[in-house]
């Protein structure tokens, strides 16, 4: 696998491009940018970091960024089920100080 190299490209590149039977480019950190050219006038296109991979490195990083999709959503559902407890243990505390005002107005605060 290459080394990441950096480019210029008057349309916005994809992130991951066959380029021929077996040969594909994987893009990162594409961004916008603008600038002035030697006459003064405005070039704008998008510059990012590329690198040349064979058809066994595509297919191995394609598998990876599936995996850090399948990742990222396992961590949100977790994040999700985690804030679902903590406002439960929350309802329960209410409940139980609601309890503690009852037996303590029934009882006399004994």
């Amino acid at each position: 696998m290459q080394e990441w190299k950096k480019e210029l490209c008057r349309e916005q590149p994809e992130t991951l491009q066959e380029l021929g039977k077996g040969t594909y480019i994987q893009r990162r950190n594409i961004t916008p940018y603008e600038r002035k050219d030697g006459n003064g006038e405005a070039d704008k296109g998008y510059s990012c970091e590329y690198r040349i991979l064979t058809k066994e490195e595509y297919f191995a990083a394609l598998e990876q960024e599936n995996s850090n999709k399948n990742m990222l959503t396992s961590m949100a559902a977790q994040a999700d089920i985690y804030e679902k407890l903590i406002e439960t243990e929350k309802n329960q505390l209410v409940i139980m100080q609601a309890i503690a005002d009852l037996y303590e107005k029934e009882n006399g605060g004994v």
